[in-house]
């Protein structure tokens, strides 16, 4: 949550207090995603950092290849077990991968548009 608030903050800032907030942003996320490691790749807590650290490279850096590749990564994982979709913990976790696929579809279709 600190990385969210600092990522909030990043969003509204100028000059040099976006680089300051920007940073902490990627600092707590990075930490954050380190101790989430250690959870099921389907688990909502997991899957929401993704989400959200993902959404910081794509708004905050102007990261699109990050953005998209830790998003990727994140869907990927949490879909890549059959025998996860039974669990309870997965239904939970069904919003934030739909989210996830959406905001991929949508980054690489400007990613094209911006090619072409």
């Amino acid at each position: 949550m600190v990385a969210d608030y600092y990522r909030y903050m990043a969003e509204s800032a100028k000059e040099e207090k976006l680089e300051e907030v920007s940073n902490k942003a990627l600092e707590y996320y990075e930490k954050a995603t380190n101790e989430a490691n250690n959870l099921e790749p389907y688990s909502p807590i997991r899957l929401g950092l993704a989400l959200n650290f993902s959404v910081f490279y794509f708004e905050v850096r102007d990261n699109k290849d990050e953005a998209i590749k830790l998003a990727e990564d994140a869907h990927q994982k949490a879909t890549e077990d059959p025998d996860a979709l039974a669990n309870d913990q997965y239904r939970d976790s069904a919003g934030i991968i739909e989210l996830l696929k959406e905001n991929l579809e949508l980054w690489k279709e400007e990613d094209n548009d911006d090619n072409n």
